[in-house]
């Protein structure tokens, strides 16, 4: 049975951060583009959009998720004592058993609470508002935790995490404004900000050599790491030139990209080559009411002669490797570097009455790439816990549940391969569908253990990851 597919390029749609400081400032010059606004949001997070968009050139956030995002891979391979250390410090907790050895993801989680005033964004307006200031670059920067790092870099750990979390809130909150504008309801921002709390995941995507690294420097008896590292690395070469797929990533960092011009090829529909089984994140939806996550940043390590170096490299066949099953299809994310990813939760569908659509999504590892990471900080919105959702059966998260009698053939007429498919259709099996996990009446909470216990409880799909 395959185990991979040809994923179909999806380039979300994106929303530049001055339009939506429309939604704040109904003053600033318009120009059409609140219509626009509101028709991108209608089209991508409605029944018939893939449940995502991006937002784009937020002022000084790119710096900060730069700054931040690295810090993952550095608290996953660093020693378990020194690591409980830096995070108690920062008031970071993590949400994964980190003694684990061979786990595939890190997370360091915090709790956000927002004060119910556009701070941050309302200061990001002032900077837009002063670019073509000769002192620009000064004043953008005055009490900003954005300079260059010193140390490792895990100095500001606390305060980055802070500031790049509220701002994402934020976008959060007026993405949510914009949903309940194009809905008809006043639901999703009301039920964001009652709450004013929302999570903060930094995550870090294991390597294969990653997990190498934290194995022998928890082992008593250490191995010649930076050997297995190269052979791990010339393993993973090998076996990319053999499928003539994606970019070779060498243990000297350095990456043969195919899809570096994209004048060479259309932007729209460019396949890539995805795992359906071996994943960094199994098929879930988000059960929230919208996610925000900064556009993936990914790192190529090698072995130095005493500890490992990674350093940033482009995204393997330009994908993000967020992939969406939508309509009965396998999508794989593309998404300019530095924008910011909004995506619909399952209690958005059923505050939205099922106006707004989620979308069943995994993150996939890169094909045949032993020594690539993946980093991003994600912010989960929510409802307060007593929340009751109105849910009467009306929510079609359930839209890309296998059908009777539906077997090969695609809703846009496409066939995948039989065995391909079957996988899938397996896959989505094994889905708790929403109808499962809620009834009408139930609070958030009681929806979310729900959820969790159907996902990860016994007999849940992920309870072994």
């Amino acid at each position: 049975m395959a185990e991979t597919a040809l994923a179909t390029a999806l380039d979300i749609a994106e929303l530049p951060f001055s339009d939506l400081l429309l939604l704040i400032s109904p003053d600033l010059p318009d120009d059409g583009r609140r219509g626009r606004l509101l028709t991108t949001v209608a089209t991508s997070l409605g029944r018939g959009g893939s449940g995502l968009l991006a937002i784009t050139n937020v002022p000084l956030a790119a710096t900060l998720r730069r700054r931040l995002l690295p810090l993952a891979r550095r608290l996953a391979v660093m020693d378990h004592p020194s690591r409980s250390q830096l995070l108690k410090k920062h008031g970071l907790g993590s949400d994964v058993p980190m003694k684990k050895l061979d786990r595939r993801v890190s997370s360091f989680a915090r709790l956000l609470r927002h004060s119910g005033e556009f701070q941050l964004l309302e200061s990001m307006k002032e900077i837009e508002s002063i670019k073509n200031d000769p002192d620009y670059l000064e004043k953008a920067l005055d009490g900003v935790v954005i300079g260059e790092p010193m140390g490792d870099g895990t100095e500001k750990l606390g305060e980055l995490v802070e500031e790049l979390g509220l701002c994402m809130m934020e976008l959060g909150i007026l993405v949510a404004r914009a949903c309940d504008i194009v809905t008809g309801g006043n639901q999703l921002e009301k039920s964001i900000t009652d709450f004013g709390t929302a999570k903060a995941r930094l995550i870090h995507y294991h390597s294969e050599l990653d997990n190498i690294i934290i194995k022998n420097s928890s082992s008593k008896r250490k191995v010649p790491i930076n050997k297995i590292a190269k052979a791990t690395a010339y393993e993973s070469c090998s076996r990319r030139s053999a499928s003539s797929q994606g970019s070779c990533i060498r243990s000297e960092c350095a990456m043969t990209d195919t899809l570096k011009d994209s004048n060479d090829k259309s932007i729209h529909g460019q396949g890539s080559v995805v795992s359906l089984t071996n994943l960094w994140q199994e098929w879930h939806y988000d059960y929230g009411v919208l996610t925000v996550l900064t556009a993936p940043l990914f790192l190529c390590s090698t072995m130095g002669e005493d500890c490992s170096i990674s350093k940033e490299c482009s995204p393997p066949d330009e994908h993000t490797y967020l992939q969406l099953f939508n309509r009965r299809k396998v999508f794989s994310v593309r998404c300019s570097p530095e924008s910011f990813i909004v995506q619909v939760g399952e209690t958005a569908d059923i505050l939205s009455g099922g106006k707004l659509r989620s979308t069943l999504h995994a993150v996939s590892r890169p094909y045949g790439s032993t020594n690539i990471s993946r980093e991003t900080f994600v912010v989960f919105l929510q409802p307060s816990w007593d929340k009751k959702l109105p849910y009467s059966g009306h929510c079609f998260a359930g839209d890309d549940e296998p059908s009777e009698g539906d077997d090969s053939t695609f809703s846009d007429g496409s066939d995948m391969f039989s065995s391909e498919h079957t996988l899938m259709q397996d896959i989505l099996k094994k889905i708790p569908p929403l109808s499962s996990r809620v009834k009408e009446g139930m609070t958030f909470a009681e929806f979310s253990r729900q959820t969790t216990k159907q996902y990860y409880g016994g007999g849940g799909i992920q309870q072994n990851n």
